[in-house]
C-alpha cells in the first residue's frame, strides 16, 4: 500500500535538513534529481475545462483532500452541483435544466477508474461528464424530448453520436431538458416546464437546446451535446455565454437523434470553451451508413478539429459583417447587441484581421421544410423501436404534450409531405441558396461571416426572440457561436461566426483566437452557490 503525503511549508526544514545530513555523511551533493516538493493545486470544479480534469486524474491538481481525482468523485460533485442548484430559485425561478441523471452513470464512472488504473486516459474525453440533450439516444436510460408523451421509453441502442462520446471515454452523466420535441425557440415542455438562463432566471434559455445550454453554463457538467434546426446550438449559447457549434450537415451522424426535419437537423457540442467544443466535435463527428448526409462525397472532417486552434489564427484571415440576406436586416433594433458584435469586428481586426463591412446577399431565400418533414420524420424514428410504437398522431394526441408544442405538431400534421414536387423544389432552392452564398465568399474573398445569432439578449418565456438561425439552416452550412460579452443588464450575446459547408477548420481558427484575445466567458453568480462544489 502507498501512503500519499503532502508537504507543508512546516515539513520543508526537515527535508533541507536530510538532504545536508547526507551531504555531509558522503562529503558530495547526491546525482539524482531533486524530487518535486511544490504542492499540487487544488482542483476547482466551476469552470472545470477537459485539460483541468485530466490534470487532476494525474495528480496535478488534487481535490480538497489532498488526492487525486478520480471519475467517481468527479461525477459526485457534478451530482451534488446540480442538487444544490438547478431546483434552487434563483431569485424567482428556477434554472430548471436537467431532465433527468443516467441510473448508469456510478457503474459507468467506476469502469472508468478501473480502466485508468490498468492502462491511463481511456481517449481524449476520458472521464468527462456529458448533459445529453434529451433527443440523444441511449441504450441505458430514457430519450423523451422532454415529453411526457415518450416518458420512459428506453431506446434499442445509442445514438451513433453518441457511441462517439463513449468510445473517447465520456462518462454520461444524464440528459439536459429541451424544447419538447425541439419544435420551438423557447423552452415549453411538457415534461419540467421551462428553462431559465442561468443569468436572469425571469429570462427564458431559448430552445430547443436551452437545458444543455443553461447546464453547461451553470457548471452541472463539463460540456454537453444539442441539435440545431434553427437556432438551437446557437440561440441558447447566445442567451447563457457559452460555445455552440451547428456542424455542416452530414458531419454528425441524425442516426439516433429523435428527428424534427432531417433536412436540417444537425447534432452538436455546446461546452465552456472552444478547445472542448473541437474535443467534443472530434469525437460525435463520423461517417455512418446510418445517415446518408454523412456520405456526401464533399464530407471533410480532419484528424482532430483541435489542431487548427491557433491564438494568433486571425492574422491575415478575410472576415466580412453580414448586414442583410434578401429582405431581412442580420443587425435588428437593439443596440446593445448591435454594438456587441460591432466591438467583436473589432476586436478581430485587431488580431489581424481583414474586415469587409457591409456584405449584402440580396439574392437570397430563406427555406424551410421544417413542417412538412416533422410528422414523417418522427414517424419513421418511432418505427425503429423493436416494440410496435406510437406514431405521431398518437402523440398530437396525447395528454402529455405542452399546449403549445401540440398545436405547433397540429399544424405539422395538417402540413406534412415530403413527396410532392413542390417539396423537392424546395429542397432544390436550398442547394442553390449554397450555391450563392459560397460564390459570393468566394467573390469577395472571404474566410468566414460574422453576425448576431440573436437580434435581443434573452426574453421572458413567451416573448419569441428573434434570430439568424434561418441563413446557416437554409444552406446547411457551418456556424460557431462564441461569448461576445454582456449588455449593460449583464445578459449575455453571442457572436455567430459562418463559413463554407464542411470548412469547420477554419470556424475553429477563428472562434479560438476570437475567444483567446477577448476572454468575454464569465460564470453565472447563482444563489446557494456557496454550499456547492
Amino acid at each position: 500500500m502507498t501512503i500519499a503525503m503532502r508537504h507543508t511549508p512546516s515539513s520543508h526544514w526537515v527535508i533541507a535538513l536530510l538532504a545536508l545530513l547526507i551531504v555531509g555523511c558522503s562529503g558530495s551533493a547526491p546525482d539524482a534529481t531533486p524530487i518535486d516538493t511544490t504542492p499540487a493545486e487544488t482542483f476547482t470544479l466551476k469552470e472545470a475545462t477537459v485539460a483541468d480534469i485530466h490534470a487532476a486524474f494525474a495528480g496535478k491538481q488534487v481535490t480538497e483532500d489532498g488526492k487525486p481525482l478520480t471519475c467517481l468523485k468527479l461525477g459526485e460533485m457534478y451530482i451534488d452541483r446540480i442538487a444544490a442548484l438547478d431546483d434552487t430559485p434563483q431569485g424567482i425561478f428556477a434554472i430548471n435544466a436537467v431532465q433527468a441523471l443516467n441510473p448508469q452513470w456510478r457503474n459507468q464512472a467506476k469502469a472508468l477508474d478501473a480502466a485508468y488504473a490498468e492502462k491511463g486516459l481511456t481517449g481524449p474525453l476520458h472521464c468527462v461528464p456529458v448533459l445529453l440533450k434529451d433527443l440523444y439516444d441511449t441504450k441505458d436510460a430514457p430519450t423523451t424530448a422532454s415529453s411526457l408523451s415518450l416518458a420512459g421509453s428506453v431506446p434499442p441502442d445509442d445514438a451513433t453520436s453518441v457511441a462517439g462520446l463513449r468510445k473517447a471515454g465520456a462518462l454520461i452523466l444524464g440528459k439536459a431538458a429541451m424544447t419538447e420535441f425541439a419544435y420551438f425557440t423557447q423552452s415549453y415542455n411538457s415534461a419540467n416546464g421551462r428553462i431559465a438562463t442561468p443569468y436572469d432566471t425571469t429570462r427564458d434559455a431559448g430552445g430547443s437546446s436551452g437545458g444543455t445550454a443553461a447546464a453547461i453554463a451553470a457548471n452541472f457538467a463539463a460540456v454537453g451535446t444539442g441539435s440545431d434546426t434553427c437556432a438551437s446550438i446557437r440561440l441558447p449559447p447566445s442567451n447563457s455565454s457559452v460555445v455552440g457549434v451547428r456542424a455542416s450537415v452530414g458531419l454528425v451522424s441524425q442516426d439516433g437523434l429523435v428527428p424534427l426535419s432531417h433536412t436540417q437537423d444537425v447534432g452538436g457540442p455546446i461546452t465552456r470553451t472552444v478547445r472542448d467544443a473541437a474535443l467534443m466535435l472530434d469525437a460525435m463527428a463520423s461517417v455512418d451508413p446510418a445517415d446518408p448526409a454523412t456520405l456526401d462525397a464533399e464530407r471533410k472532417q480532419p484528424p482532430t478539429y483541435t489542431a487548427y486552434l491557433k491564438a494568433d489564427g486571425l492574422k491575415g484571415k478575410r472576415i466580412g459583417i453580414l448586414r442583410t440576406y434578401g429582405g431581412t436586416a442580420a443587425f435588428g433594433g437593439d443596440a446593445e447587441v448591435n454594438a456587441l458584435v460591432d466591438q467583436a469586428a473589432a476586436d478581430m481586426a485587431a488580431k489581424g484581421a481583414e474586415i469587409v463591412d457591409p456584405v449584402d446577399l440580396p439574392e437570397f431565400e430563406t427555406v424551410s421544410v421544417i413542417v412538412q418533414e416533422f410528422a414523417d420524420h418522427l414517424d419513421e424514428y418511432l418505427a425503429s423501436f423493436e416494440a410496435a410504437r406510437e406514431d405521431t398522431v398518437d402523440v398530437f394526441t396525447a395528454p402529455g404534450v405542452h399546449p403549445v408544442i401540440r398545436t405547433i405538431i397540429g399544424a405539422s400534421l395538417a402540413a406534412r409531405d415530403t413527396s410532392s414536387a413542390e417539396y423537392q423544389q424546395a429542397l432544390a432552392k436550398r442547394d442553390a441558396m449554397r450555391a450563392y452564398v459560397e460564390s459570393e465568399m468566394d467573390r469577395l474573398k472571404l474566410d468566414a461571416l460574422i453576425y448576431p445569432p440573436v437580434t435581443q439578449p434573452a426574453l421572458p418565456t413567451g416573448v419569441p426572440q428573434g434570430s439568424n438561425c434561418a441563413f446557416s439552416a437554409t444552406t446547411s452550412m457551418p456556424s460557431i457561436v462564441v461569448p461576445a460579452g454582456f449588455t449593460n443588464g449583464d445578459l449575455p450575446v453571442g457572436v455567430e461566426i459562418f463559413g463554407r459547408k464542411w470548412d469547420e477548420s477554419t470556424l475553429f481558427t477563428i472562434a479560438y483566437a476570437y475567444e483567446q484575445a477577448t476572454q468575454h466567458r464569465k460564470p453565472p453568480a447563482l444563489a446557494g452557490e456557496a454550499a456547492a462544489p
